[in-house]
């Protein structure tokens, strides 16, 4: 696994728009968070990622906050049963909800003690909806360089906005760079591109990077022009407000090319329609374990996170999730299908984004992305 390409370390406040992915229906939790008991002193030695003494949190109740679905499901079997077993905690599941989070965080009633949520929203909300890491508590050793992009988060998954194409019409001929997406003359047909309520610097960034911008060298006024590529496609435009409804649009043929997340495009292969992603200009995207401010207990959810970070379960977590894994030593099982999907594969050739610029310009970007989403 290669390691992130021009890796700057970041600090600052993110986009507290919600998860990268969609929400689920939430369910009852009854999180450690929630216990007004005194926490007591542990010594659970070195960390080491991937273990944790047998025991060591016996009658501890811990609560994830996870994006819902098969992606949670994975995570719940590769990473928190494991750690249930081993630790002796009991580890419920919950929905991420941003509103949920900081209505928790104000009341001083948190029930969440790890949600999975964006480098974007823990950069924005590091001191504030979100606690500081404890970096001795936790073995960074073998996460890619560059994945901590604050001080409020461990990199949970590496996933990618990617461009996916139908091979069934470029594949002699396939698209090799961002600006390629915009090109109708010579890719002609109609484009997908994020308009959901989700506020995504990296869509920005892509548009930049078609017009040979380096984005971390961007500036406020470049915000509209990048809006202005996608307008200026026209008729060969069309809106995703879900990862589901991209999905559904590459495999129906809708569009020809979509700018989609890495792990929709990989669905929509392996239900059959003739896709392939292209890997010469793509954004990296992460995924934050952040620690809700307020949480009682950091020293135990300090420890699940370790536990996580295994090459084992990184490795099982991307086998169930088709997502990428945060440890360098990870060998998963993947077919070929997967293997060509797999964003771990191509980070030399991924764009990083500009974090501080997007916590600092938030307001500009959140204002120019609705008038996207809403079509004015």
């Amino acid at each position: 696994m290669s390691t992130l390409k021009n890796p700057k370390t970041r600090r600052g406040l993110t986009l507290l728009a919600g998860s990268a992915a969609l929400a689920l229906t939430l369910v009852g939790c009854s999180g450690g968070g929630g216990n007004a008991e005194p926490v007591p002193e542990r010594d659970l030695g070195t960390p080491v990622a991937g273990e944790i003494p047998e025991g060591a949190l016996d009658g501890v109740t811990l609560t994830f906050a996870g994006s819902g679905g098969l992606f949670q499901d994975g995570q719940t079997e590769a990473l928190w049963d494991p750690f249930a077993a081993a630790s002796g905690a009991t580890m419920n599941q919950d929905a991420f909800d941003a509103g949920k989070l900081k209505a928790m965080v104000d009341s001083g009633n948190v029930s969440w003690d790890i949600v999975n949520t964006t480098q974007f929203d823990t950069a924005r909300g590091c001191g504030t909806l979100f606690e500081e890491y404890d970096y001795d508590q936790i073995d960074t050793s073998k996460i890619p360089e560059g994945t901590i992009t604050d001080k409020c988060m461990v990199p949970q998954i590496l996933y990618g906005l990617i461009v996916v194409y139908n091979t069934d019409k470029f594949g002699s001929n396939p698209p090799t760079s961002a600006a390629d997406f915009f090109d109708t003359e010579k890719f002609p047909g109609k484009r997908t591109v994020s308009q959901s309520t989700y506020v995504d610097p990296q869509t920005v960034e892509f548009a930049l990077a078609a017009q040979g911008k380096d984005v971390q060298n961007i500036t406020v006024d470049d915000i509209e022009s990048a809006f202005d590529m996608y307008r200026d496609l026209g008729n060969d435009v069309i809106g995703w407000t879900t990862g589901a409804q991209a999905q559904q649009q590459l495999e129906a043929g809708e569009a020809v090319m979509g700018l989609v997340w890495s792990g929709r495009g990989y669905g929509a292969a392996a239900a059959g329609a003739p896709v392939a992603p292209m890997w010469d200009e793509w954004m990296i995207m992460v995924d934050s374990n952040g620690i809700p401010k307020g949480v009682k207990d950091k020293q135990a959810a300090f420890a699940a996170v370790n536990y996580s970070l295994g090459a084992e379960q990184q490795a099982k977590m991307t086998e169930l999730t088709s997502y990428g894994g945060v440890n360098i030593d990870a060998k998963p099982q993947m077919d070929d299908l997967l293997t060509e999907f797999m964003t771990t594969e191509h980070l030399d050739t991924g764009i990083a984004p500009n974090v501080d610029f997007w916590v600092e310009n938030y307001d500009a970007l959140s204002a120019a992305w609705a008038g996207w989403a809403t079509g004015n």
